[in-house]
């Protein structure tokens, strides 16, 4: 019977090492990394390369009201870049809040760079259209 117990504690001490393992492999929203694990990210940049500061979101946002990670700098109306790390929706983004106005759509996987474009600096929602809310 002892030998069970510890069998048994065993399997459960690597179940629970593996679920671990697992949670730690997924995207972290708004951690200032651009990462595609657990369904991929939203990546929004300040500048033009896809570089420097960044927001990073899993979710579709209505309304943009925080910060580029680690910054003081508003995302509303500052978007250089745009990176879509969900292999499998595209990202709409939209001039207005509350998905309103004009509309870019990224492919899934895709990149944008808004410079000398109508959308330069003037992204204030966006959505994946995996999201039963997009428009």
């Amino acid at each position: 019977m002892r030998a069970f117990k510890k069998a048994v504690v065993g399997v459960l001490g690597a179940a629970a090492l593996t679920v671990g393992m697992a949670g730690t492999a997924s995207a972290g929203s708004y951690n200032g990394v651009c990462e595609s694990a657990g369904g991929g990210e939203a990546c929004l940049y300040y500048t033009y390369d896809y570089a420097g500061w960044v927001y990073d979101t899993l979710y579709s946002k209505p309304s943009y009201t925080g910060t580029y990670y680690g910054t003081e700098m508003p995302i509303n109306d500052s978007v250089g870049s745009v990176w879509n790390r969900d292999p499998d929706s595209s990202l709409k983004l939209f001039t207005g809040a509350n998905y309103t106005g004009s509309v870019k759509v990224v492919p899934g996987g895709g990149k944008f760079n808004a410079l000398n474009t109508i959308f330069n600096n003037a992204f204030s929602s966006h959505c994946f259209t995996s999201n039963a809310g997009c428009p």
